[in-house]
């Protein structure tokens, strides 16, 4: 089994879980799940280190990743030891210049986006390259920006929309088949519909799409031919509070920028989970995992990531469950993986 990880859960188990009397948006913080580390992996093989993670996913029985400073992507045994590395340092056909920002493995192949090129790079799974797929420019995606179906259609999410919508569907040559997903509508400002309707993309059991709101904590669920099914404002939610709080003065201060709300999205055995960033820019203190309901998009359980002192893990950038009950979080500040086991 990939990653043999063992760990401690404390206090609560799924079957002490209670929801009885509170909505399923607003779980109180004492009624989550903690989780402590097994252990944790500092550099892969003992000599690579990562500043941070960019994309991570398990599929088969190796782990796919990129981070920065490695403009190519990692395929990892159960060990975290490197199987082979895919794709290297350039400008031309199998290059990247900088590490693949979204990435996407699915059938016999790894689909990823080279933001110099504007180019979705195509290998096998030995790490042959195979083609490029051209971007139209303004579909200029992020982190968590691409995922496909099984006909090997492509959806993107550009990070920065300059038209009324934000999801793009591709066929495998490039072309555009349909464009969906309205702007997230704001308080702010028409402008600010634009900056702030970039989405999270993943799809879950090839039927649906789930996207989420960057930076509106708002979760929908597309069919595959863009038809939105459903709708959830998680804006209500006690783990969006502080961050719209902040969101709001740092807007009506005139700053420029946006504050993201969302760090990470992963799906596992038709399971939804998202990574909200709490706490003010200077702050994060992103270490609580939800659990949604892909059919309704409640939010029905949640995790809080701890370190080895029992105290909350601080500015995940990305996670994966790499099987039913195991989980690997890398946290930024320590450019360390730290390990869990989640107990049924």
């Amino acid at each position: 089994m990939l990653f043999r990880i063992a760990a401690v859960i404390s206090g609560i188990s799924f079957g002490g879980l209670s929801l009885t009397g509170c909505s399923n948006n607003e779980l109180p913080p004492s009624q989550e799940i903690p989780l402590k580390p097994e252990g944790t992996v500092e550099a892969l093989d003992g000599d690579t280190f990562l500043e941070n993670v960019h994309a991570m996913q398990q599929y088969g029985d190796a782990l796919y990743l990129s981070g920065k400073g490695y403009p190519f992507i990692f395929v990892l045994d159960h060990e975290f030891r490197i199987i082979r590395t895919i794709g290297r340092h350039g400008k031309g056909p199998g290059e990247f210049s900088y590490a693949p920002f979204s990435s996407h493995v699915n059938g016999n192949r790894i689909y990823s986006y080279n933001s110099t090129s504007r180019q979705i790079q195509v290998f096998s799974l030995k790490g042959d390259y195979l083609k490029s797929i051209p971007l139209d420019p303004k579909h200029y995606i992020w982190y968590h920006g691409l995922t496909m179906d099984k006909q090997e259609n492509l959806y993107v999410t550009p990070s920065l929309s300059k038209n009324p919508y934000s999801i793009v569907k591709l066929d495998s040559s490039g072309t555009v088949l349909k464009t969906f997903g309205d702007l997230l509508e704001t308080s702010y400002s028409e402008l600010r519909n634009y900056q702030m309707s970039s989405r999270i993309i993943i799809s879950v059991d090839d039927e649906h799409l789930i996207a989420i709101g960057k930076h509106v904590p708002v979760v929908e669920k597309y069919s595959l031919e863009g038809e939105l099914l459903q709708s959830k404002d998680l804006s209500g939610s006690p783990y969006f509070t502080e961050r719209l709080e902040f969101a709001k003065e740092f807007y009506a201060g005139g700053g420029t920028s946006t504050a993201s709300m969302l760090s990470t999205i992963d799906a596992f055995n038709s399971r939804l989970y998202i990574l909200p960033i709490e706490g003010e820019l200077g702050d994060h203190q992103v270490h609580r995992i939800l659990e949604l309901d892909p059919e309704s998009l409640d939010i029905v359980r949640t995790y809080a990531l701890l370190d080895f002192q029992g105290d909350p893990l601080r500015w995940v950038s990305t996670f994966e469950f790499i099987s039913e009950n195991e989980l690997v979080a890398f946290n930024n500040p320590e450019s360390v993986f730290y390990r869990y086991r989640i107990d049924s």
